[in-house]
């Protein structure tokens, strides 16, 4: 919660970073504090965790805004120079950053997973460790599972402590090489008039006018969506099903086979949103979501006998969850060019926000409802993004014809 209640507050602190550090050295703030929120878990205790992870969701925040710069400055010039439509090069270019992006979860959920993963047991037979089961584990798994219940006759157990210390190194270790890259070899993107950068009034302004006046409110809960998506599947998902039915040890595998659908979600966005358009992926993304939202629903345990479903629901969850954030991340660059930094701030504060909410609900209700308020984001979210679009157009439309 602190962690995305910092991130909130980017709303306010990013022009102000993005005027002293530029582009460059805001990501490099961004691996810097990564590194320190990590590091932090070598010593679990509520007085450091929680304000350094405040600190870090300001830092996080603000790297991804300015991802989301350097790609729609990039889509720009690419578009000017080789003359191709703007809109087909800005959903290319998020579709290729998602993409190679996405390929960080594959490695670290595999890094997780291999830790994690016990050896065989010489009871079981498998790479679980033996326990005592009570009863059926549908009844305290799966949708029926809550936050709340007793959780001893199911497979969720604590790993060891040295177990977590390695993953946190490794961790780390990956951040440094980041860092290092980073550092050499990117180079800067220059604010330009339309970000309003120089005084955070004339950004809060011109946000205001954006999410109100250009009417691009209609598309913040496409983003929103993929903040509750991510969390449905990663936390909830994983906790309620993969830890609960099969054990821990297949938590990294659920999240690494997550982020493999959003490395194919998001190379196939590049390529298909210029052949189907933008309502086709919009309506795609809310399919992909509300069928494993309903599988979720109807699923009946049956634990190691059908390990495919743990692994199936993440894939194609992450399809519809990277079709939505490429999707709509390009068509805002696309309707905005002028405007990137007040643009992508408001677009991962609602992200942020709706994070901080699905967070601060979690813990008080049960999967099933979970489930039906994700559900319930997705057709709102559809429903505004098609309306967005249809005003943007007729924008369009107008402009010609005044022409």
């Amino acid at each position: 919660m602190c962690n995305y209640g910092g991130s909130i507050c980017s709303l306010v602190t990013a022009p102000v970073i993005a005027k002293h550090l530029g582009a460059k050295g805001s990501v490099l703030l961004g691996w810097v504090c990564q590194a320190v929120f990590i590091a932090a878990h070598f010593y679990m205790v509520p007085y450091i965790i929680l304000p350094v992870a405040f600190l870090v969701g300001i830092g996080h925040a603000q790297a991804w805004i300015t991802n989301a710069v350097f790609v729609t400055a990039l889509g720009l010039q690419y578009s000017e120079i080789t003359g191709r439509p703007q809109g087909e090069v800005m959903g290319m270019f998020q579709g290729i950053f998602f993409t190679i992006f996405q390929f960080s979860g594959i490695w670290g959920n595999l890094v997780s997973a291999l830790v994690l993963n016990s050896p065989l047991d010489a009871t079981t037979g498998n790479g679980s460790t033996a326990h005592t089961q009570g009863g059926n584990l549908s009844a305290l798994c799966g949708s029926n599972f809550c936050p709340w219940e007793d959780t001893s006759g199911t497979y969720i157990t604590q790993p060891e402590q040295y177990v977590i210390y390695i993953i946190l190194g490794c961790f780390l270790g990956l951040l440094s090489l980041a860092f290092v890259i980073t550092l050499l070899f990117l180079k800067d993107v220059k604010s330009t008039t339309g970000d309003s950068l120089h005084s955070v009034k004339d950004f809060l302004v011109t946000v205001w006018r954006l999410v109100f006046r250009k009417k691009m409110g209609l598309i913040l809960p496409a983003f929103m969506v993929v903040g509750i998506g991510q969390t449905l599947v990663l936390t909830e998902f994983i906790t309620a099903f993969t830890s609960c039915e099969i054990g821990i040890q297949y938590n990294g595998w659920s999240a690494m086979f997550y982020s493999g659908g959003l490395v194919v979600g998001s190379a196939w966005t590049s390529r298909l949103v210029k052949h189907v358009g933008w309502v086709a992926m919009f309506i795609l993304a809310a399919c992909c979501n509300s069928a494993c939202m309903a599988s979720m629903l109807l699923y009946q345990s049956s634990g190691f006998d059908s390990l495919e479903f743990y692994f199936l629901i993440p894939v194609v969850s992450a399809l519809g969850d990277s079709m939505w954030m490429a999707t709509a991340s390009a068509y805002v660059g696309h309707v905005f060019p002028d405007q990137k930094w007040p643009v992508f701030v408001t677009m991962r504060s609602f992200m942020y926000v709706a994070f901080g909410v699905v967070y601060a609900y979690s813990n008080f209700t049960c999967m099933e409802a979970k489930v039906y308020i994700a559900l319930g984001a997705v057709g709102l979210s559809l429903l505004s993004s098609l309306c967005f679009i249809g005003i943007t157009k007729n924008w369009k439309t107008s402009q010609k014809s005044d022409i």
